[in-house]
């Protein structure tokens, strides 16, 4: 693959999931929980845009969700866990993220409810 073609692919993958994102952040928000939606579309975020590399001697980068299902359907189990390490680990940091995103949305929404409140009473 050509340099160009590489990194022209990429921004396709990468406006692509971009779009994904935000249209399924527009449902999630709509038909969940905030925090189950905070949870899913971290974690769809994680899964998403994790890149690892497709061989381990060469440069070439792709999706990790990508390179595990192709290096498990096409070599071995044990050889498609190389690109699951990287793909767990983020999608750990999303879940520590969701957390993080859920008590500053619970704090938030508790000062506003304070000032509601405070409004009301004055």
């Amino acid at each position: 693959m050509e340099p160009g073609e590489y990194y022209s692919a990429w921004s396709v993958y990468l406006i692509a999931g971009i779009i994904f994102s935000v249209l399924s952040w527009k449902v999630l928000k709509r038909l969940l929980w905030r925090e189950l939606a905070y949870l899913l579309q971290c974690l769809l975020l994680a899964i998403i845009f994790t890149p690892w590399y497709v061989l381990p001697e060469e440069e070439i980068l792709a999706p990790a969700v990508i390179i595990f299902m192709l290096d498990l359907v096409t070599i071995d189990a044990t050889t498609s866990i190389r690109a699951l390490i990287p793909l767990v680990m983020a999608m750990l940091s999303a879940v520590i993220a969701t957390v993080i995103l859920s008590i500053a949305y619970r704090i938030g929404r508790r000062s506003q409810l304070a000032d509601v409140i405070e409004e009301e009473g004055a």
